[in-house]
């Protein structure tokens, strides 16, 4: 369906686990949301009963939250921090990963020509992008990913 694979990046979840792509994209079939913006937050919110039910019914397929910020290194450490006082369930906290990045590259690497919305990908082991959606849930969004996530995964 694409050509778009998720770019190496480093980053750290917001209970201090390291993120490393794309080994640890490799152990199974990930719905990367990922968002750039605070304003994103109501279009996330709209999206986690369906996230939260999907990766609850099938162990082979997980849910991470990456926020792409072009920060400089000197604010780094004060956005993680609010990040991490804003954010307070262990599953959740674990699966936010504030990606500190060239934002223009990470977007293009992914396709991601309109930033204004959350962005959703379905990852395979390999990093190859298999599904798209952008915005808030909507039940055909939700059906389109249920979809893809039955469909046999093609080949590389």
């Amino acid at each position: 369906m694409d050509a778009a694979r998720f770019p190496a990046a480093v980053g750290e979840a917001l209970d201090g686990t390291a993120f490393v792509a794309p080994r640890d994209l490799a152990v199974g079939r990930t719905v990367a949301m990922i968002g750039f913006m605070l304003e994103h937050k109501p279009e996330l919110e709209s999206w986690v009963p369906y996230i939260d039910t999907l990766v609850r019914s099938r162990p082979d397929v997980r849910a991470r939250l990456f926020i792409g910020l072009g920060t400089p290194k000197w604010l780094r450490r004060g956005i993680v921090t609010a990040m991490r006082a804003a954010v307070h369930a262990p599953e959740q906290r674990s699966s936010t990963i504030p990606l500190f990045v060239d934002v223009e590259a990470f977007a293009r690497s992914l396709g991601i020509s309109d930033r204004a919305h959350l962005t959703l990908l379905l990852v395979e082991p390999d990093g190859r992008v298999t599904w798209r959606g952008s915005g808030p849930f909507s039940d055909a969004a939700g059906a389109s990913l249920t979809s893809a996530l039955a469909a046999k995964t093609p080949a590389a």
